[in-house]
């Protein structure tokens, strides 16, 4: 199974964030894609522009520094409801730091009011409970493509999701100063990105999700990464300690249990406590 994103110049950068640029080698993104990230990859050139290799912390303070000076509501969020509780929690520190605009992509399918839920996301619920998706979700992403088309939008951040499928089309995208990706597929979006994170699959990392009826639940990472990808809790809890000068997290355990301390819904829940089964909170 392909599983991860990663830059086009061998095995042996595989997994490294990326980023590009004329005259700044970390300005515009450029993306590669295989079968799995173990084979050598063909480039997708963002138009003229040349490719450079970065490092993790070279492309996080660089992002964390146009975060820093970016103007009070000219940035937004597009976070996947297949992203963790956690990962969520930490972009909606980011979203109350800039105070942006933020939504997930809904998915719906035919579902059988037994096992089979109409939400084929995993994590929806996480996502309203985090603050990041919109009521109903999904109704700001017109008005994220509306910013961007009339510059009020100058920056936008975007984790899992392509959102040239969802109204924000790449000719919108390329109007962005800074359009920050972290995804583990190729596709039009991370084609377009001045940034591009190599993130994890969740059978590469630990977290937890919250499903509809309000129950979160852990999972445990089955396979390392490869390459240099990381959980995106890992390099967001960073990415927010750079931006708001806010304290970081070492563990996911650390983590779930501040996260749990602030947010209403999973007030008295603990890492630990969570067992194999989970535990369900009033929604």
């Amino acid at each position: 199974m392909f599983s991860g994103v990663r830059p086009s110049s061998g095995a042996e950068t595989q997994g490294e964030p990326v980023a590009f640029g004329q005259s700044d080698p970390l300005e515009r993104a450029d993306v590669a894609a295989a079968e799995d990230r173990r084979t050598p990859l063909n480039t997708y050139q963002a138009g003229s522009l040349s490719h450079s290799k970065t490092t993790w912390s070279a492309a996080l303070n660089e992002i964390a520094d146009k975060l820093r000076k970016a103007a009070t509501g000219s940035v937004a969020i597009v976070a996947s409801a297949r992203q963790t509780n956690e990962e969520l929690w930490l972009l909606s520190k980011l979203k109350s730091k800039l105070d942006a605009i933020s939504d997930s992509v809904p998915r719906l399918g035919e579902g059988d009011r037994l096992l089979v839920s109409s939400d084929r996301n995993p994590n929806s619920m996480g996502a309203r409970l985090a603050g990041i998706a919109a009521d109903p979700m999904g109704s700001n992403l017109s008005r994220i493509a509306n910013g961007i088309r009339n510059s009020s939008i100058k920056t936008l951040l975007v984790f899992g999701e392509d959102v040239t499928k969802h109204g924000i089309s790449v000719e919108l995208l390329n109007r962005l100063e800074s359009l920050i990706v972290s995804d583990i597929l190729p596709n039009p979006t991370t084609e377009s990105a001045h940034y591009l994170l190599p993130g994890c699959a969740h059978a590469e990392k630990r977290g937890t999700f919250t499903n509809i009826k309000g129950r979160v639940q852990k999972f445990m990472k089955a396979i390392e990464p490869c390459g240099d990808a990381r959980p995106e809790w890992e390099f967001l809890h960073e990415l927010v300690f750079n931006v708001s000068g806010q304290n970081g997290y070492v563990t996911i355990e650390s983590l779930f249990n501040q996260m749990a301390r602030e947010v209403p819904a999973f007030h008295g829940l603990t890492w630990a406590g969570l067992g194999d089964a989970g535990v369900t909170v009033p929604l």
